[in-house]
């Protein structure tokens, strides 16, 4: 089974340290650290040590500078924050339950779903499977004596249906595993956000699909890997 590699940076890391830690005693495999700090610009040299790993981890920092690394990286990669979000000083650490994973129509998107589910069943929590779409407008060309209004299009049907299919196969290969499908309206990026500070983990895609597809999610990795509230894994 590969390592989980502990990406040592300039930024502080006690919490990633005990989460990596955690994950390799759990899976009985070796944890083993690089050194990527200071220097931001060694995502090459980097990269070519993780091709056997099964996980990158790095500590969160706000507007995460390592997006080369996360974008490159041939394994997932998981940002863990230093501080718990939604906790101040001295206060009790807000309840987290289950594993939260962004869906979209794309092929990354079903390895992503995938790799949240077995999370989901090694952790013995629900799969959250999230996904948005957001509202668009359809009008007539302008000079036409024709409607000129916006007309909304509600595309709740058509994502809560993609959803489904995306989860069918989930569905069949962890037939115990309570999974829980959410249509949320709105800003993929802000709404996954929103909803991992309650979840125990969070996993999206690297990125998502143009057109259609874009619309219903969208490329949320770098916002998730720059504003991260709970442990997050990135996978390609």
């Amino acid at each position: 089974m590969s390592d989980v590699v502990l990406g040592i940076t300039d930024a502080p890391a006690a919490r990633a340290r005990e989460w990596a830690l955690r994950r390799a005693q759990a899976r009985g495999v070796a944890l083993r650290e690089i050194l990527i700090a200071p220097s931001r610009d060694e995502a090459d040299a980097v990269v070519a040590g993780l091709t056997d790993a099964d996980v990158l981890v790095l500590p969160g920092e706000h507007g995460h500078p390592y997006r080369s690394l996360i974008a490159a990286a041939p394994c997932p990669v998981a940002v863990v924050p230093e501080n718990e979000a939604g906790a101040e000083s001295g206060a009790e650490a807000p309840v987290r339950h289950g594993v939260l994973v962004g869906v979209d129509a794309s092929e990354v998107s079903e390895h992503a779903l995938a790799f949240a589910a077995a999370e989901a069943v090694s952790a013995g929590e629900p799969l959250i499977a999230l996904a948005a779409w957001e509202p668009v407008s359809v009008g007539t060309e302008p000079g036409l004596d024709l409607w000129t209004g916006a007309l909304p299009v509600d595309l709740s049907e058509a994502t809560a249906g993609m959803l489904e299919r995306m989860l069918e196969p989930i569905r069949a290969a962890h037939p115990g595993l309570e999974v829980r499908a959410r249509v949320e309206v709105g800003d993929a990026s802000a709404l996954i956000e929103d909803v991992s500070h309650e979840a125990t983990l969070t996993v999206v895609g690297s990125h998502g699909r143009t057109g259609l597809a874009r619309l219903l999610l969208g490329s949320v990795s770098e916002h998730v890997a720059a504003h991260v509230s709970s442990p997050t894994i990135i996978v390609r």
